[in-house]
């Protein structure tokens, strides 16, 4: 469940190595684990078996809402409740107390919900905009902060791009705990490790992004993508060495003032006993994995196999009247290669209106990849200020309904109105309006009951510059609109 965000977002791609260090972890404890308790519970028989039944009702819900991080998070702490609960099964509270660690680091490979995501790394990237424009000022380049850019005289640089803080961040941590486990140090000297990582990795982040914008202000903007990668890749070492080096200076400080002795070798502990009712436990979970696994399979491959036609519609670039606005194809990246263009046009009052149109092919990536781009996120980074969310909209184009969220933002004094819309391949016409509920929690599970799963995504957002008349704003994309749409049963737009 948690594979596709560690693959498609590269904040948490440090999550492959997670469940490796938890096996190191555990082979570690192993060696000098308690002894095996010889009582039986059958309450916690049950209680495996209710975590168990959790677990297996999950992939259910994933397969139609693999974007829904709650069900992540649900599904680690069921995992960790199960595997805690056998634990106490087969060895007895001894075993769950000195098992927990290796068992609950798993949780730091878990992505956080993004409304907590976007709120507390907004933060950083806002402070660490702040730091680094005072540093060009101190160097004696000029230099403007517009949200988390800063525009120089050669270019912008976006400060959220050139810091990456939330992976450095995240993997500092990791490290502190996994250092502070192997060495098996106490609470606080842990603490003092994780304290370090936050200091290493933001102190990092900011030298990484003056760096980057000094060069830029000295060689150009297009130098700072020549040095993006290998400078993050010094940071992440220098954030990594740090924390061993700290991590290792104490372990010799504590093993000088305990003594030089000989060392102690680990007690052999008698072959692990399994009774019957933990093996005829052992094998229910095992059926019961592969009921969820191919039910699943088969929910909704019998709903695809009756499934119609999709109706198939596309927006075409190069209308009359509109310019082409590159995607930077880091951009393109950290979206998960998406098909589509950007152009502007000015409308018939003069006003300037910036056009996106994105499209992801059918797959189990598609949706978790469009969810990673929303105006309130990507605006405010590019300097934008949301002033407030205002009534969705929908606009019927060629007869087929688009549900839009819209945005009220000021752009540097300037109210910027945004339009934004994501539909899925094959909704059929009249059903725009069911995005409005597709998040909500009966949205989630229509789409779990129709055995609706990985389609393709597509999203429309239109941004228009000081016009602030909703209903004249709507008719304005609605005529563009008309003129893009591309119908199956047609073979050119609907150009004027």
């Amino acid at each position: 469940m948690l594979w596709n965000d560690w693959e498609i977002d590269s904040q948490y791609s440090y999550g492959f190595l997670v469940p490796i260090l938890c096996m190191a972890l555990f082979h570690m404890r192993w060696r000098d684990r308690p002894a095996q308790a010889s009582e039986e519970e059958t309450g916690f028989v049950v209680l495996v078996a209710g975590f168990g039944v959790a677990l297996a009702l999950l992939p259910l819900f994933f397969e139609a809402n693999p974007e829904w991080r709650v069900l992540g998070v649900l599904g680690a702490f069921f995992a960790i409740g199960f595997t805690l609960a056998l634990l106490r099964l087969i060895g007895g509270a001894a075993w769950v107390g000195h098992f927990f660690f290796p068992i609950v680091f798993f949780l730091i490979a878990v992505p956080w919900p993004r409304n907590a995501e976007n709120a507390i790394m907004g933060w950083l990237m806002q402070k660490n905009t702040i730091a680094v424009l005072e540093m060009l000022h101190w160097c004696g380049f000029e230099a403007m902060r517009q949200g988390n850019l800063i525009s120089l005289p050669t270019g912008t640089v976006g400060i959220e791009e050139a810091c990456s803080g939330v992976r450095s961040l995240q993997s500092g941590i990791m490290a502190a705990f996994f250092f502070g486990e192997v060495f098996r140090f106490g609470f606080f000297s842990r603490g003092v490790l994780v304290f370090a990582a936050f200091a290493l990795a933001l102190f990092g982040n900011f030298l990484r992004a003056s760096g980057l914008s000094i060069l830029a202000s000295v060689q150009g903007v297009s130098a700072v993508e020549k040095w993006h990668d290998l400078a993050g890749y010094l940071i992440l070492a220098f954030t990594m060495g740090g924390l061993w080096s700290l991590a290792l200076s104490y372990q010799r400080k504590r093993s000088a003032r305990q003594g030089a002795g000989s060392p102690v070798g680990v007690t052999a502990l008698p072959q692990m006993a399994l009774s019957p009712l933990i093996q005829r436990t052992a094998l229910a979970w095992i059926i019961l994995g592969v009921i969820s696994l191919g039910g699943t399979e088969a929910w909704y491959r019998l709903h695809e196999v009756r499934g119609t036609e999709d109706v198939e519609w596309t927006i075409a670039s190069g209308t009359r009247g509109t310019k082409v606005q590159p995607i930077a194809n880091r951009t393109r990246r950290m979206l998960f290669f998406p098909e589509g263009f950007s152009e502007r046009f000015t409308d018939n009052k003069q006003h300037v209106w910036q056009f996106f149109y994105l499209r992801w092919p059918a797959g189990r990536s598609a949706i978790q990849a469009v969810s990673i781009h929303d105006p309130q996120t990507c605006l405010s980074s590019a300097g934008m200020v949301l002033v407030k969310q205002l009534d969705p909209q929908l606009i019927k184009v060629d007869g087929m309904p688009i549900y839009f969220r819209v945005f009220l933002f000021t752009d540097r004094g300037r109210y910027v109105l945004v339009y934004h819309a994501i539909l899925a391949d094959g909704e059929k016409a009249g059903e725009g309006a069911s995005s409005a509920f597709a998040y909500t929690l009966a949205g989630r599970w229509r789409a779990v009951k129709e055995g609706v799963r990985n389609r393709g995504q597509r999203l429309i957002e239109a941004a228009a510059w000081d016009i602030i008349d909703v209903d004249q704003a709507n008719e304005t994309l609605r005529k563009f609109l008309q003129s893009t749409l591309i119908r199956n049963d047609a073979n050119l737009p609907n150009k004027p």
